[in-house]
């Protein structure tokens, strides 16, 4: 997951943010068409890859890791409807992050201090989110990195870190269960089948436990070498990887490199 609370220092942002303001009329609502101007910027400082799962984006319509800009806290009537112009409120995921895990989701702690008439993002301060916002809070305070072994091949994923309070362990959960952010074999996994939204309003099925174990494994790929390194404290292994320009360059684009340098992460 990716750090992506430079969004809102960024020196682009003021400009982006005036330029869609100027776009709409905010009693009417009516932006639908200008929200996407946040979508670049927020690509770059993913460096064109999902803040959640880390899949690399694609213009493609219609595809699992086609970039997509979510209202995190939903612009359903029933929830937050007039959070829908606001730019504190959009996250960049990928389709399948947005579309098919969150869809309209946004659980709280205690549901009875949800702010539906909420106007911008400050009037929700009294709610306690169950999910976080990467570009409010940094996923390294949430997560630690674990490499495992599965009869699917090594995989990637996140548990909660230790020591936490009870509510950020909630949160945590909370985040991996709604991304499917760690393993689930086709046996026992709940939500191994979905459908989504393509082209003229069909539904496709989509095999979620497939796509979500295939991300977990290159992810595992792309990374067990820095981390075993990093572990087994094999400098000369170390030394060859973040030697390599384009290599470490590649690697440096996750926000999981930023775990592993940190060493919050296991080898099981």
């Amino acid at each position: 997951m990716i750090d992506m609370r430079r969004f809102f220092t960024h020196r682009a942002y003021p400009c982006v943010v005036k330029k869609f303001e100027e776009k709409f009329d905010r009693d009417k609502l009516n932006c639908k068409d200008y929200w996407f101007a946040f979508t670049d910027l927020q690509k770059k400082i993913s460096n064109n890859r999902c803040p959640i799962c880390e899949v690399k984006l694609t213009n493609t319509p219609n595809k699992t890791n086609t970039h997509t800009l979510d209202h995190f806290r939903p612009k359903a009537k029933d929830m937050y409807l007039y959070l829908k112009c606001e730019p504190k409120n959009y996250m960049l995921m990928c389709s399948l992050c947005n579309n098919t895990y969150k869809e309209d989701k946004f659980p709280l702690i205690d549901e009875t201090k949800r702010v539906v008439n909420a106007k911008k993002i400050e009037d929700t301060r009294e709610e306690q989110p169950l999910l976080f916002n990467p570009t409010e809070e940094n996923p390294l305070d949430f997560f630690t990195l674990v490499f495992i072994k599965t009869t699917d091949g090594g995989v990637l994923e996140l548990e909660p870190k230790s020591n936490l309070s009870e509510i950020q362990h909630q949160r945590s959960i909370a985040m991996i269960k709604m991304f499917s952010l760690s393993y689930c074999n086709e046996k026992s996994c709940t939500h191994k089948r979905k459908e989504r939204l393509i082209p003229r309003g069909k539904m496709e099925p989509i095999n979620v436990t497939k796509v979500s174990n295939k991300i977990l494994r290159k992810n595992y790929d792309d990374f067990i070498k820095l981390a075993q390194a990093i572990q087994n404290k094999d400098k000369k292994a170390y030394a060859l990887i973040v030697s390599n320009k384009n290599r470490k360059k590649k690697l440096e684009k996750y926000g999981f490199f930023n775990f592993i340098m940190k060493k919050q992460f296991s080898i099981k």
